[in-house]
């Protein structure tokens, strides 16, 4: 039976106008965390950290239109700047090494200066959602439910327009997609490989901590 995926927002209605204030350029990096994170705490770092997830998409227009080398401004844990999965202790954990955009000493985004973002017509879809964030969950079917809030602290929610629900979801949709285009060949490619155990534990990475 083919995955199912549904999205919840987790609010009736919400305005939002960017204030262009710069808040959501500087990066968390929760210390109480490790560069690999266990999915039973996913949630809870997300709703700690604020990293700007990067799709190939993203790495390859920002690229394309600035000139600089991926490793200018991706962080990964491991070499390939595009992301990767990788198979540990003998199948049993799997690491998810997504792509995130790389930050200053200051933990400022790398294209952020006091003018604002260097590179705001091209930012990231991650970028374009936020306040909204996305919180991955699995229903008791094992479908995938993508539910979407916002951040209460970010000072453009409550003022201009009221946010075009259909809009939002589309984004989210396209984030992961793209995502799971990328994750799911290779996952597919190792599992049938029998590289992966059945009860293997899932990681995701914290890059540039």
């Amino acid at each position: 039976m083919p995955l199912r995926v549904n999205i919840k927002a987790a609010f009736q209605e919400a305005k939002f106008k960017c204030q262009r204030c710069g808040s959501c350029c500087h990066h968390r990096r929760p210390q109480e965390f490790d560069d690999l994170v266990p999915q039973n705490r996913v949630e809870e770092f997300w709703k700690k950290s604020n990293l700007i997830y990067l799709t190939e998409k993203d790495i390859n227009r920002i690229s394309r239109k600035t000139g600089a080398d991926p490793k200018e401004f991706v962080d990964t844990l491991y070499e390939n700047k595009k992301g990767s999965v990788k198979v540990e202790n003998s199948g049993q954990k799997v690491v998810l090494d997504f792509p995130v955009m790389k930050s200053k000493d200051d933990g400022t985004c790398v294209f952020y200066e006091k003018e604002g973002c260097k590179i705001y017509s091209l930012r990231p879809v991650a970028c374009r959602l936020f306040p909204f964030v996305v919180v991955e969950e699995s229903t008791p079917k094992g479908d995938i439910l993508l539910k979407i809030s916002y951040n209460p602290t970010c000072p453009g929610i409550g003022k201009g327009p009221k946010v075009d629900q259909k809009k939002l979801e589309k984004l989210v949709v396209d984030q992961f997609s793209q995502r799971m285009n990328f994750i799911g060949p290779q996952i597919q490619k190792l599992s049938l490989e029998g590289k992966i155990n059945p009860g293997a534990e899932i990681y995701r990475t914290m890059p540039g901590k």
